[in-house]
């Protein structure tokens, strides 16, 4: 049967997307505008840079890797102001987000009867809770690849490619490797996506100076403000209870001050110990047709949390694997990653209030009512994260034997 389109779905996005693109680009001039310029601003000085054929050299707010540079570039092939380019072409990446999801919700590769039309709502409204940043940061081209991975019918070659060419673009593809639940399908996607991270890095590396320079670029990175980990020291400070403070360094605010340094290396060793979460799950999962999607709002939901940085674009990450979730159809058999989704969209709603709105109570002044929105907003992600582990662990377990018979119902598999 012919699908109609989705004419009220489009029409939302379209509603909330023109608004976003008249104050991201300020035609419609904001409080708190040049929150939504200065990255891109930054963005058109680097390719300055790049369009003379290097990566920027000594300046400590590149961290990316060498593809990061397409979409930094990609602007200049039209001829528009940069700011008006850079936000038209972040508008057509979160349409292509949105199309590939309806796709997938209507394909048989989301379930035998098609997907949920959850998923791409869930987009649609998810990622407007965002606000204009959404429009502001070149993260809706890479999270695009990993949308095109998640819901591609192709085998794990084709998916670690995909998964190889987002993280030249930017590190956090890799956690779409988690849900891989067989070796043979492991073992292709990441051979696959390591060749193409590799020869895309040594391709740059021979041709552009300074490719490379992201692999050390982190180092020096100290605990940024708006992080899971950093969130004691600010309600701390909010209440009067502690004497640091926080300041400006490598593109966002670090928290400086007593117990900072030691936090953060604390933050450095909860991503290994997250991942290795994974793996034990991994180990000790009966594999089914939802874990691919489910493992990977999991894996991203533990490097999310655990980062030393927290910025509100990397809710943009989230709110598309958890839509990628729910346009997946759900057949009532154990649970389901649902509960985790519905708290991600309320960690975006959050972190649309407080950023660029509140911004300034928790990052420069430490007012209390900002503060206590990023205190609310990650405990929410940390719930999400949580929530999401738990609902996988039990969704996949091994079946048991109870009373010399199997027990079947947590071996049934969940489509």
């Amino acid at each position: 049967m012919r699908r109609r389109p989705p004419w009220l779905l489009l029409l939302v996005w379209a509603a909330t997307r023109g608004t976003f693109l008249l104050v991201a680009t300020q035609i419609v001039a904001t409080a708190h505008g040049e929150a939504f310029t200065n990255d891109v601003t930054l963005y058109r000085r680097w390719s300055d840079v790049l369009i003379q054929g290097e990566f920027p050299e000594g300046d400590e707010k590149w961290q990316y890797p060498p593809f990061a540079a397409l979409p930094l570039l990609a602007p200049r092939l039209l001829p528009l102001d940069y700011h008006l380019a850079f936000a038209l072409l972040a508008l057509l990446c979160d349409l292509a987000i949105l199309l590939l999801l309806w796709r997938f919700s209507v394909s048989r590769s989301a379930g035998a009867r098609g997907g949920g039309r959850t998923g791409p709502w869930a987009w649609t409204i998810g990622a407007a809770l965002l606000g204009p940043v959404l429009l502001a940061r070149y993260d809706l081209m890479v999270t695009l690849v990993a949308v095109l991975a998640l819901t591609t019918p192709a085998g794990p070659a084709v998916r670690g490619s995909l998964i190889g060419v987002g993280l030249l673009v930017k590190a956090w593809p890799v956690a779409l490797l988690a849900g891989l639940r067989r070796w043979r399908e492991l073992l292709t996607a990441s051979g696959a996506a390591f060749c193409v991270a590799v020869a895309g890095c040594g391709v740059t590396a021979l041709t552009v100076p300074h490719a490379l320079d992201f692999l050390t670029a982190q180092e020096e990175r100290g605990l940024q403000i708006e992080s899971l980990a950093a969130t004691p020291f600010a309600l701390a400070r909010a209440l009067g209870w502690w004497g640091g403070h926080t300041t400006y360094r490598h593109g966002a605010m670090e928290v400086v001050g007593p117990g900072a340094h030691a936090v953060a290396l604390l933050s450095l060793a909860a991503t290994p110990a997250a991942l290795a979460l994974v793996g034990l799950w991994w180990l000790r999962a009966a594999p089914s047709p939802r874990t691919y999607h489910d493992a990977a709002l999991t894996t991203v939901l533990f490097l999310v949390a655990t980062s030393r940085v927290l910025s509100p674009q990397y809710l943009v990450w989230v709110v598309a694997v958890a839509a990628v979730i729910l346009s997946a159809r759900q057949d009532g058999h154990g649970p389901t990653q649902r509960p985790a989704a519905v708290l991600v969209m309320v960690a975006a709603l959050l972190t649309g209030i407080m950023y660029p709105w509140m911004e300034l109570d928790y990052s420069w002044s430490g007012r209390l009512p900002g503060t206590l929105m990023l205190v609310v907003r990650n405990l929410v992600v940390l719930a999400a994260a949580v929530t999401s582990y738990a609902q996988l662990w039990r969704a996949t377990r091994e079946p048991r034997r109870v009373r010399g018979e199997w027990n079947v119902q947590a071996a049934v598999p969940t489509a």
